[in-house]
């Protein structure tokens, strides 16, 4: 009886996905709505969340600003690819979305579902990918760099950035 009382629950092992399989998840995608949804989660490490409040307004050369972060900072700086900022640019002058307007105007529910439906157009994927494994365990030669700079008038700002980006560099480009 009090075997069963205290068992250990058994924790889940989270399978981390190799590089190789998150570029074959995102090329074949083929809305550019969805592709850029998946490079910015994948490539941006930004949340499903960041991505949907993204505006035009947000987007600065290859510096995205993230409002109202989950981590309860007034904001955040996010580094993308060069590609993938001018393929972000070209998506917004396209679309002639206004600089306050949502850049995906679509609901998270939605949002998850494609990242679910994108993970099993690849057959090594299992049907329980969600977005925070997109974004967590997708890359993992990729660092997660965190730096902190007191330039933002509300105190703290933080800044993410992708491997291969220092931390001087990426402050330099505020």
């Amino acid at each position: 009886m009090m075997r069963k009382l205290f068992k250990i629950s058994e924790i889940p092992q989270w399978k981390i996905l190799e590089k190789e399989v998150v570029d074959e998840i995102i090329f074949r995608t083929i809305k550019p709505r969805n592709r850029l949804i998946l490079e910015l989660i994948a490539r941006g490490r930004m949340r499903i969340g960041e991505v949907l409040k993204l505006t035009p307004a947000d987007v600065d050369e290859r510096k995205l600003t993230l409002r109202d972060p989950k981590s309860g900072r007034g904001q955040e700086v996010v580094f993308i690819p060069q590609k993938l900022a001018d393929r972000l640019k070209e998506y917004i002058r396209g679309k002639e979305i206004k600089s306050e307007e949502r850049i995906f105007p679509i609901t998270y529910a939605a949002a998850r579902a494609m990242v679910k439906k994108a993970g099993l157009l690849v057959e090594s994927i299992s049907a329980l990918m969600i977005c925070g494994d997109m974004r967590q365990r997708l890359l993992p030669g990729q660092e997660l760099r965190l730096s902190l700079s007191a330039r933002s008038s509300s105190g703290m700002q933080i800044y993410r950035q992708p491997r291969g980006i220092s931390e001087r560099s990426a402050m330099l480009r505020q």
